[in-house]
């Protein structure tokens, strides 16, 4: 009886630990355009959105928001945020998940940044251009695995 009774209760708690992944942002598949960023995976812990941030002059800093895109609990993949300004060569974003926080279906400022123990969920694009001249992104990891 209390071998099945511990069997029961690790396959429980194996169970619930994948159910709850931590959110994260893959640097896997995030490009950058002037006008849009698509990240390919994003795991949410609860609904929300991938936020883009300009960053301060050190590139590292989240400064003025620049686009949303809604995200669910779970696995999202291709996620595509518009931007509402222009992303020129050289510009530094913080792609940054935020949780919905008043149970609406809009990002406001009750949506606050979603964190684990490395600080918020984000990640850094660089927006530059390749050596033939086409637009291109490359990413920083930024505490988000």
């Amino acid at each position: 009886m209390t071998r099945h009774g511990l069997a029961l209760a690790s396959a429980l708690m194996l169970g619930a630990t994948a159910a709850y992944a931590e959110s994260m942002i893959s640097p896997e598949g995030i490009a950058a355009s002037e006008t849009s960023v698509t990240v390919g995976s994003v795991t949410a812990d609860k609904d929300g959105y991938l936020v883009v941030h300009r960053t301060d002059f050190t590139g590292t800093i989240p400064g003025s928001i620049i686009g949303h895109a809604p995200v669910k609990a779970g696995d999202n993949a291709g996620v595509s945020i518009t931007l509402d300004k222009k992303a020129e060569v050289g510009t530094k974003l913080i792609v940054m998940l935020h949780e919905e926080g008043d149970n609406d279906t809009d990002f406001d400022a009750a949506d606050k940044p979603a964190t684990t123990g490395r600080g918020p969920v984000q990640q850094i694009v660089n927006k530059r251009k390749t050596r033939d001249q086409r637009p291109a992104s490359s990413v920083a990891d930024q505490g988000s695995d």
